[in-house]
């Protein structure tokens, strides 16, 4: 990917970080980390396919650089990556992979903070969402952006007031899929509650997001209230629940001017909108554990979200579960593990009918080695192997179909401060 590829918010991201170098000197905290990254997989299911499975060997090579600095007011980290995908076979899904990001924290006053994020990937992988999504994509390049600006206010010593805003777009390069934008607009409230529970705070959440496609728009609004509790410094837990509704459109074709007679004929289409509302309960629920040497974190949520490849958004349900263990100063381990159920009837949240079910179950072992201290949001040690394994099903409920995936992977990855 050459620079003339960038979109928008990789040129931000530049600019953004030319500007502010000149007080990187007088940075209380300030690092460059280069890093490189050797990945080998085997992938007996490329495209996930239920009857015809794909097989091929795998290299990924990705060059990365993070940039970070902090002082008592001002947090700027940037990162950004390449990554070229080699395939021994099916040679004609060889890529290369971009990611820009960055963000900025300036704390305006003790009272006042204000945050901005800004991403951009492009990404040609038939799994590139799977992990987080549940969902495939056969064949086709991806361009997403997406934007984030927040305000956080202090009302009172023990209430805070949070607004944000945020526009992504999914652009789909080489197939008949639909791009898809979406803005969200956010006002959340948190309360101490310690006065009644110590280390408990209570909180409320109200969200508009608009999603548009050619030919549909899905508005969704919601209110969610909750609560987060911390236990011994060791368990925390944060928990909310409420209620959507959700309004689509949706622009139709409906054929017109019949003729009966000896023959039939059909004389034309008018096209028509159709619409529905719904209502439905949202919600998410994570549960933490920060030991000495073993972290554990499970999540679940329920919410409308954009379905990758649909034609639309779905109705998601889904369930995490993150934990690593250290075994060792050198050597850790780490289960990843998702539960998906994408769903959407037809003229709901899309055009077409979608229901999957996709698990995903990943162990991995690390050995780390190398200078420590570097940082960075790969590694605290400079340098890593590691291996994994990861096995996917996913479940078409509509086709009626069951695919299944093993893919083995060793990685080695490599970073080093230049400036800090």
């Amino acid at each position: 990917m050459s620079l003339s590829c960038l979109e928008p918010p990789s040129w931000f991201i530049l600019i953004l970080a030319a500007i502010l170098l000149p007080s990187l000197v007088e940075a209380d905290e300030f690092r460059l980390l280069p890093s490189i990254a050797q990945t080998l997989q085997y992938n007996d299911n490329i495209f996930l396919s239920p009857d015809q499975h794909a097989r091929d060997f795998i290299s990924n090579t990705t060059g990365g650089i993070e940039l970070f600095d902090a002082t008592e007011k001002l947090n700027l980290d940037v990162t950004g990556q390449l990554t070229q995908n080699l395939y021994q076979h099916n040679t004609g899904l060889n890529s290369t992979d971009g990611l820009g990001s960055g963000s900025i924290h300036y704390s305006v006053n003790p009272q006042l903070a204000l945050s901005a994020t800004c991403s951009y990937s492009r990404a040609a992988q038939p799994d590139q969402v799977l992990l987080t999504t549940g969902l495939v994509l056969n064949g086709v390049t991806v361009d997403t952006a997406m934007y984030h600006a927040q305000a956080d206010y202090s009302l009172t010593e023990k209430t805070a007031a949070s607004l944000s805003y945020d526009h992504g777009t999914i652009n789909y390069q080489g197939l008949s899929l639909d791009d898809l934008a979406y803005d969200t607009g956010t006002l959340s409230f948190t309360r101490d509650l310690s006065g009644y529970l110590p280390q408990a705070k209570g909180m409320l959440n109200m969200a508009y997001t608009q999603y548009s496609l050619t030919g549909v728009q899905v508005n969704n609004y919601e209110a969610t209230t909750g609560f987060s509790y911390s236990l011994q410094e060791k368990w925390s837990i944060q928990m909310a629940a409420g209620l959507r509704r959700t309004d689509s459109s949706f622009e139709t074709l409906v054929p017109t001017g019949f003729f009966f007679g000896p023959f039939f004929f059909l004389t034309g289409f008018t096209e028509q909108t159709q619409t529905s509302a719904g209502w439905g309960g949202v919600g998410q629920a994570t549960i933490s554990y920060k030991g000495e040497v073993t972290n554990a974190s499970f999540a679940a949520s329920r919410d409308v979200a954009p379905a990758a490849g649909q034609n639309g958004t779905v109705e998601r349900t889904s369930f995490t579960l993150s934990a690593n263990r250290r075994f060792s100063y050198d050597f850790s381990g780490f289960l990843d593990a998702g539960y998906f159920i994408n769903k959407s009837s037809g003229g709901q949240f899309s055009l077409a009918p979608v229901d999957f079910e996709t698990l995903n179950l990943s162990p991995r072992i690390r050995y780390e080695f190398g200078r420590e201290g570097s940082g960075g949001s790969q590694s605290g040690r400079d340098m890593y192997v590691e291996a994994s394994y990861t096995f996917t099903r996913l479940e078409d409920k509509i086709g009626q179909t069951t695919a299944y995936r093993n893919l083995f992977m060793v990685r080695f990855f490599a970073q080093h401060a230049v400036l800090e």
